[in-house]
């Protein structure tokens, strides 16, 4: 796990909010404070979803960050920045499976509860953390490595400017 200050809080929301830097992750959850609280569950309601519509997607248990993007910018856009506000990514599966591959790496997809890429903006500071969950104890944190070092190559491939914590 790292911890990474972004200082380019303006570049960073830009991206987040209004680019499709972020699109491919899928959204684990989200919180929101204005003048009110709002939390948002990613998790997906395959009834609401036409036949169509779900099976074009990838994967079905959580959103993507393309779909929740234009309601959580509708709930911060305005004349005040928010007091504050958490989107917790999660690599989708199929991201996962080549981020293993790719590093020739013995786990399965089912041994790993996910590659966590939390971001918080709390008292004008946005910061970004990673977390790696496994299904059951690992004392190997090889896959842990790797996926820090990613997010700081996705980061530095996007122009995000960062500073280790």
């Amino acid at each position: 796990m790292i911890a990474l200050h972004l200082p380019e809080r303006k570049d960073f929301t830009s991206k987040l909010f209004l680019q499709n830097t972020f699109d491919s992750f899928l959204v684990s959850q989200a919180s929101f404070t204005t003048g009110t609280s709002i939390a948002i569950d990613g998790s997906l309601h395959k009834d609401y979803f036409t036949d169509v519509e779900w099976e074009s997607m990838e994967q079905h248990d959580l959103a993507r960050w393309s779909l929740l993007k234009p309601l959580c910018f509708q709930i911060i856009k305005g004349n005040r920045l928010p007091e504050q506000f958490k989107i917790v990514f999660v690599l989708s599966r199929a991201g996962t499976e080549k981020m293993l591959f790719n590093h020739g790496l013995s786990f399965s997809t089912e041994q790993i509860g996910g590659l966590f890429l939390n971001i918080r903006y709390e008292q004008g500071t946005l910061t970004c953390t990673t977390g790696v969950s496994f299904t059951s104890f690992v004392m190997d944190k090889t896959l842990e490595h790797i996926w820090d070092d990613t997010v700081k190559r996705f980061f530095k491939a996007r122009e995000i400017l960062w500073e280790e914590l």
